[in-house]
């Protein structure tokens, strides 16, 4: 690569020798920027991340990538606009081009995508990047080795670190972006209020729900000829079935399982949602054009209850900046009664100029509750 990436190894065997020999080395330890234990020594803070890792940083940060945690970009862009990004992976783009992303990050087209293909980093095209952080995702570890491999401090976001509640994991990450880039996160205040006092608001109407009133709802997270996913426990579906009112019918299993439409027939739910991680639409499912599968006695095909997923800022169904509203909406979808007061079309416009000062059209909130094929995508 560069003379200063050679000698950082040279320095990088060099002490983990001396550490090797002292019996000090630290499992969870990472070697600051560019893997050379001078820049370690000069780093002047450290943190420690939510895979529990400590991480080396310098005092400031001027370049940042988000590599595999896709709706972080939803966070960075609300709390910075695009300042100081350098590289996005492409899967993030794709989402915001499709999505109201776009309008309050206009330039976020214009990112560097190249050093991640394939959901795999490139190391040699994400040191020519030069960045002083990057941003992965719990459950792509392998991002955390290729980043500090090449002497980059990569920092970890969880995707379950609040049992898959979104809502609380976006405060969260608001804490720990804020940590990493030097700032107050009491500046998002407001934000994290609006987003208890929704939980408050729909738990408290809720309650008094018997269970055996409650719907019965099912996410399909991958759908196509060759397989149908659907969430159990440990999932965000599974969150947003069960803080809005309503019974997940995949309870009985974990993660998110490949199932039979048999079971589906079983299960026979009241509520489907399609999540944008496939480009199912709702009707396929009412005019049986996918997976050679026939839903015509499922219940909620019946009485036309299959919903895709809203796309506002990204794709509702992942923890992002607007989980307060999937939360409302799915409560909403569930006990339409007792959520007879709640405009969505007007909390969403309100809550949008609001938090990223995005004045919306009617246009705009229509595309947010019926999102095309197009934008599908990930996995």
């Amino acid at each position: 690569m560069r003379g200063v990436f050679f000698k950082s190894i040279s320095c990088l065997l060099l002490t983990l020798f001396v550490m090797g020999l002292c019996g000090c080395a630290k499992k969870n330890e990472q070697v600051g920027h560019r893997g050379s234990s001078e820049v370690k020594s000069a780093a002047t803070r450290t943190i420690v991340d939510q895979v529990g890792n400590t991480v080396y940083l310098p005092e400031k940060i001027e370049r940042v990538v988000i590599a595999s945690v896709w709706p972080l970009a939803s966070v960075y862009c609300q709390m910075f606009g695009t300042d100081k990004l350098v590289g996005l992976d492409p899967a993030i783009v794709s989402a915001a081009e499709n999505s109201m992303l776009i309008k309050i990050a206009p330039d976020i087209g214009t990112i560097e995508t190249g050093f991640s293909k394939n959901g795999n980093l490139n190391a040699e095209e994400l040191l020519a990047l030069d960045p002083d952080v990057v941003f992965y995702t719990s459950g792509v570890m392998a991002d955390y080795d290729i980043a500090t491999q090449a002497g980059i401090p990569a920092v970890g976001f969880s995707l379950s670190i609040k049992d898959y509640n979104a809502v609380e994991t976006i405060h969260t990450w608001i804490e720990q972006l804020a940590a990493v880039m030097g700032v107050e996160p009491s500046d998002n205040s407001a934000y994290v209020e609006y987003g208890r006092k929704i939980q408050q608001l729909v738990a408290d109407r809720i309650a008094t729900v018997p269970e055996e009133q409650r719907p019965r709802a099912m996410f399909i997270h991958r759908y196509d000829n060759a397989t149908l996913a659907v969430p159990g426990t440990g999932t965000w579906a599974d969150y947003w079935i069960t803080a809005s009112g309503a019974r997940n019918v995949g309870s009985d299993n974990a993660g998110t399982p490949s199932v039979s439409i048999e079971q589906i027939y079983s299960w026979n739910p009241d509520r489907i949602y399609i999540t944008n991680f496939n480009d199912a639409l709702p009707q396929d499912l009412y005019n049986n054009s996918l997976g050679g599968h026939d839903w015509s006695s499922v219940e909620a095909v019946k009485n036309q209850q299959v919903k895709k997923v809203p796309l506002g800022i990204y794709r509702w169904y992942v923890t992002n900046t607007d989980s307060p509203l999937m939360l409302l909406w799915m409560a909403k979808q569930h006990h339409p009664d007792l959520f007879s007061d709640i405009d969505m079309n007007q909390v969403t416009a309100d809550f949008y100029k609001e938090f990223y000062n995005l004045e919306l059209t009617a246009e705009d909130i229509q595309s947010i509750w019926n999102p095309v094929r197009e934008a599908a995508g990930g996995a």
